[in-house]
């Protein structure tokens, strides 16, 4: 069986949250929302528990950061993208290059499934 590649944008989510299962994410500070970071429709994640939450790129490369409510929840009303002023802000470049990295390099291991 071959499967193809679809990125964050085209996947339906399918982790049973009442405002996107089934259907494409597009939104996410969705304040229904209960997506975990490892909803097929999340993006590329990285758990952060030093910063009491999670960053991930969107469909769109850009970089968010979603608060931790308990291990595996997560407070998606504030979910905010990380801009100039963002606690998280002067890391951004570094988090960006290896989220982004680490996606190059886990594409190729797609297609052995």
């Amino acid at each position: 069986m071959h499967r193809t590649y679809r990125n964050a944008r085209e996947r339906a989510c399918d982790c049973r949250c009442p405002i996107h299962h089934g259907r494409p994410r597009s939104i996410y500070n969705n304040p229904d929302c209960h997506c975990l970071a490892t909803c097929a429709s999340q993006p590329m994640t990285l758990l952060a528990p030093e910063i009491n939450g999670a960053v991930f790129l969107d469909a769109a490369n850009a970089l968010w950061y979603v608060p931790s409510l308990e291990p595996g929840n997560w407070d998606w009303r504030y979910a905010t993208c990380v801009d100039m002023g963002h606690p998280q802000f002067p890391a951004s470049t570094l988090i960006v290059d290896f989220l982004r990295e680490t996606h190059r390099g886990l594409l190729p291991l797609l297609y052995r499934l």
